[in-house]
């Protein structure tokens, strides 16, 4: 800035103040003026204070919804500890089709077992007539196939539970066996086919 734009700047703030002095406010202009300015300053100190009461209420709110959520979260914690679940839900985010895929191996599978489980007891059990002898049970089948069972591996399938009940000479059983014609199984007999 030079000197000569300094001047022409204080002479018209000069002349400026001069006419202001010359031409007064009215009072009334003066007042309303003052009363705005008050009241602005009033609006501005009433929004501060309800936002700091807001800020407070919902600070102490936060607190009290995580401590409330940590209290119930530590009392719920033994009781879904102790109990049993049952119903088992498959949730993915893999596309539907590959959820019906799933689903439709999840079918096959099942199917297959419960075929297999048929067969298994189709062709892999036997109704026999027990014996018992010194070192075991001997126990004879309709086609008159005789299947000599040692004394410890009846302790074995008592051990595993899959000897159901006592039996003595002369007992119907059911035998079970596996793919492979291991006996896996001796239970009584409800009726014993006709030979």
């Amino acid at each position: 800035m030079s000197n000569s734009d300094n001047y022409s700047d204080d002479e018209l703030k000069r002349l400026y103040q001069q006419r202001k002095t010359q031409n007064p406010a009215p009072a009334g202009v003066k007042r309303h003026v003052l009363a705005q300015h008050q009241s602005s300053i009033n609006h501005q100190k009433v929004w501060r204070r309800l936002t700091h009461v807001a800020l407070a209420a919902s600070t102490l709110l936060l607190f009290g919804l995580v401590f409330w959520h940590q209290y119930s979260w530590q009392n719920l914690e033994p009781q879904l500890a102790a109990e049993q679940y049952t119903t088992i839900e498959l949730h993915s985010l893999a596309p539907r089709k590959q959820s019906d895929a799933i689903s439709e191996r999840y079918a096959k599978h099942y199917n297959n077992y419960l075929t297999q489980q048929q067969v298994l007891a189709f062709h892999h059990q036997k109704q026999a007539v027990l014996q018992q002898m010194d070192d075991g049970w001997q126990l004879q089948t309709c086609d008159q196939q005789v299947v000599k069972v040692s004394q410890e591996l009846i302790n074995a399938l008592r051990n595993m539970h899959q000897i159901e009940g006592t039996f003595s000479t002369g007992d119907k059983v059911e035998m079970m066996f596996d793919k492979t014609g291991l006996i896996l199984g001796i239970k009584p007999s409800a009726k014993l086919a006709h030979c």
